[in-house]
């Protein structure tokens, strides 16, 4: 398991590990007690549930997707805790089969904390973008 000495390394290590389709790397990211939801509402409890349900989504909705963050927010929450909002984009390889997620873009939130192995994803969220506009100040 890699140590992460910020806690915005651990959006580069999730893009990495998710194109990899590598859900044992992508589940070291994660605290053993960590909770995902997925874009489909999915909810993967614990490490192992986070490799299964990661396993799964590589066979299915995420065959010959690739996803990149263009953007990631950090708001320090304490010194051991970060919550991250990361801009993903989504988009389908050439060869990829057309079922599964289209091209689309989301936001990951990560809530991350530091523990004595470096820091760690403890829950995040993926939810689909669907306002293209300025954030404009909505907070809704």
């Amino acid at each position: 398991m890699t140590a992460f000495d910020r806690p915005e390394q651990l959006t580069d290590a999730f893009a990495e590990n998710l194109n990899a389709h590598d859900p044992v790397a992508l589940g070291d990211l994660f605290t053993e007690d960590a909770e995902f939801v997925n874009i489909m509402g999915m909810r993967m409890r614990g490490r192992q549930g986070i490799v299964d349900g990661h396993a799964w989504a590589f066979n299915g909705p995420l065959r010959g997707r690739l996803v990149r963050f263009d953007h990631v927010d950090a708001l320090g929450v304490t010194d051991e805790v970060t919550v991250l909002h990361g801009h993903c984009i989504r988009e389908r390889e050439p060869d990829a089969p057309a079922e599964g997620l289209p091209d689309g873009t989301s936001m990951l939130v990560f809530v991350t904390r530091r523990g004595p192995h470096g820091w760690q994803i403890v829950a995040a969220t993926n939810v689909t973008e669907t306002f293209s506009g300025s954030s404009g100040g909505f907070g809704v």
